[in-house]
């Protein structure tokens, strides 16, 4: 018998292209919820039944804990024996961005069942089924959004590899310390620089699934606005003749298709309304956590310069600038597609197109009223916040970034 030896490239590319070819029942979340599960931010399973993988599973994150703990006891012993020098940014630096990690990982598994039931949501791809245009566009989107997971996966560990071996490995604040000296063998640092980095890749692994929820939800409000201006070409004006019974097909068609699109937008904002209660407090987060960190970095760049020592900090601000980039765009394509939706429904010719006799004229009566109702649903803000502060936008997006530069100049002009 001849044996055939598969390349291990031609493995990779069919494992690669199930992530690729989209089809009716393929999980949106599934590459996700498999790197969730390996950088320990959630063990995705059907049933909530422990066993031996979850177990070992729950052992390797208990490392992350451990870790975060040793932090924690650094920073203290920092304060017991306070040193003012770039080690103790680097410290409190380190201890900030876990904590901020620890907290979005607490965010996530308190609030999944509300984030798996959002998932199913969108997985649910039976409305407009049949469209091509819409089979194109989810297509389109499964494959982009997995390309997108990989690609800042990729990204940030490089980067966090990077970090390891010019910082975790040569800086004695990253490393395993009691009473500030450095504990065990080089092998212990290495294990222990390694979990110190993967904080980072659950950092931004944390926001992904966020970004993936509002480009789903993006793109569905997208499928329904067109939808809504489809409806136009089904009127019939009053010019054609028809005798009653065609006259009643035709209200009853026009009502059947108006009901079925307003059960999906109202689906849709109810949905909306359950990601906005989980998305407040991560943008809270988000957004003060995010100014802390590069307050961190400008304050590492603005006494080393721009060596290669500090770059890795320039590096990895500029991921948290494209979270909170990426974060208010999505909230506000989602504002502008829902106003879109009125600004369709206003723009018909609906006085020359919707035909109106006396005896249906409880029926022209009720089409009119339920559009009227829909645009005046459609131009409400869907009221994404980060707080009491103000509502996710471009305009909140702008403010963080005026309020980096400031403090940026600022510390330029203390340093010199």
């Amino acid at each position: 018998m001849v044996h055939h030896r598969i390349p291990i490239s031609a493995l990779v590319r069919k494992y690669w292209n199930k992530y690729l070819t989209f089809n009716d029942t393929v999980d949106y979340f599934n590459l996700f919820n498999t790197f969730g599960t390996l950088f320990a931010l959630h063990y995705h399973t059907n049933g909530s039944r422990w066993t031996l993988k979850k177990l070992v599973w729950t052992v390797y994150r208990t490392f992350y804990f451990l870790s975060y703990l040793s932090y924690c006891y650094k920073v203290y012993w920092l304060f017991s024996n306070w040193e003012y020098s770039t080690a103790s940014a680097n410290l409190l630096g380190a201890l900030g961005l876990c904590s901020g990690a620890l907290l979005r990982l607490l965010l996530i598994e308190f609030n999944y069942p509300t984030i798996r039931h959002l998932q199913q949501f969108l997985n649910d791809r039976t409305y407009l089924k049949e469209d091509p245009w819409a089979w194109h566009e989810r297509s389109n989107l499964y494959r982009h959004n997995n390309r997108f997971l990989v690609v800042l996966i990729t990204a940030i560990t490089v980067e966090s590899l990077c970090f390891l071996v010019r910082l975790l490995l040569t800086r004695p604040e990253f490393m395993l310390q009691y009473n500030g000296h450095v504990l065990g063998s080089p092998v212990v640092q290495i294990v222990y620089g390694m979990v110190t980095a993967c904080w980072g890749i659950i950092y931004v692994l944390s926001f992904i699934v966020f970004y993936m929820l509002l480009t789903g939800f993006r793109l569905e409000m997208e499928v329904l606005a067109r939808s809504f201006q489809q409806l136009e070409e089904t009127l019939v004006p009053p010019g054609m003749e028809m005798d009653d019974q065609d006259e009643r097909k035709y209200w009853n068609d026009l009502q059947t298709k108006l009901t079925q699109r307003i059960k999906r937008h109202v689906d849709l904002l109810e949905n909306l309304r359950i990601l906005r209660s989980i998305v407040a407090p991560f943008a809270f987060l988000q957004y003060y956590s995010t100014f802390g960190l590069i307050a961190d970095s400008f304050f590492v760049v603005s006494f080393e310069g721009f060596t290669g020592y500090s770059m890795a900090y320039v590096l990895f601000a500029s991921f948290l600038i494209l979270e909170s980039l990426l974060l208010c765009r999505g909230v506000e394509d989602l504002n502008d597609l829902n106003r879109r939706i009125g600004t369709i429904l206003y723009n018909f010719d609906w006085p020359r197109l919707l035909r109106y006799s006396i005896q249906f004229r409880r029926e022209y009566i009720s089409v009119r009223r339920t559009i009227l109702l829909v645009i005046l649903q459609s131009q409400q803000s869907l009221r994404f916040s980060y707080g009491a502060h103000g509502e996710i936008s471009m305009n909140s997006f702008a403010e963080l970034m005026q309020k980096s530069y400031s403090m940026l100049t600022f510390m330029l002009q203390f340093r010199s």
